[in-house]
């Protein structure tokens, strides 16, 4: 199948980042509106917007999750365990490498980074199964202030793949907003999440996601007091004092990190 846009899908694009632009609403309903036109656009069930603390290839990524849709509570945290398993490191590389090189707006098939055969003997193939995940677009952008903005598109795991039309659909559309990857999260994610284990990683992200207490503790299989020494520990880190206070810091940047207002 041919890459090239026709001029339905082009008109499309075009329609879609004009209205995004012409929204009167946050920056985070602009990009969640964003990514669910791109997502009808090129046939994903489901998206990610993420952080991604170092683009060091051969490095597991530190992940920091924002904005989701179309993945369960269940595909979620399967998806972010898989993030965190020690071979998830060589199956990105590819990307890091290319994106490193690029210097810019980088967007992969899932089979442009890693072949199916070498996916499907990894220990994240097992937890994508499960999640009923498969094939993927990945695409990140460098932000104004040295974070990775990042973004992936899902499909259920019985569709075909994705391909180099959808993508470059994907990655024109994406090219055309840059706005809309600056200041993806006010809190300054690089040092702060290299400097969480692999545990607190994970209870923080499902804060972010709005879990409660006894949810990350069915999510994760740990005890309501262990989650609670974990969320204890994060709020002194990041100086909030409540679950919605910590969502404002990472999304909106009013939890007490802007200044005052006269």
């Amino acid at each position: 199948m041919s890459s090239r846009i026709d001029e339905q899908e082009a008109r499309d694009i075009v329609r879609l980042i004009g209205g995004v632009a012409m929204m009167e609403a946050s920056r985070n309903d602009r990009r969640k509106a964003l990514m669910d036109g791109l997502a009808t656009m090129i046939g994903a069930d489901a998206w990610l917007w993420f952080t991604s603390a170092h683009t060091t290839a051969g490095e597991a990524p530190v992940l920091t999750f924002l904005l989701r849709n179309g993945l369960s509570d269940e595909q979620f945290t399967l998806l972010m365990k898989a993030s965190e398993l020690p071979d998830t490191a060589s199956l990105i590389a590819p990307f890091f490498d290319d994106f490193n090189e690029t210097a810019g707006l980088t967007t992969r098939l899932q089979q442009q980074i890693v072949s199916i055969g070498d996916f499907e003997k990894s220990a994240a193939f097992g937890l994508w199964q499960e999640a009923n995940i498969g094939p993927s677009i990945l695409s990140a952008r460098p932000t104004p202030d040295g974070q990775v903005s990042m973004i992936a598109f899902y499909r259920s795991a019985d569709r075909p793949m994705f391909n180099e039309r959808e993508s470059r659909m994907a990655h024109i559309t994406l090219s055309e907003i840059p706005a809309l990857y600056e200041e993806i999260s006010p809190v300054a994610l690089n040092k702060e999440m290299m400097d969480l284990s692999s545990r607190p990683r994970e209870v923080l992200n499902c804060l972010l996601q709005g879990y409660s207490r006894k949810e990350i503790a069915g999510h994760l299989d740990l005890s309501i007091h262990t989650v609670g020494d974990y969320v204890t520990d994060l709020y002194k880190r990041f100086d909030v004092h409540s679950q919605t206070d910590l969502v404002r810091r990472f999304l909106t940047g009013d939890g007490g990190d802007l200044p005052v207002q006269p």
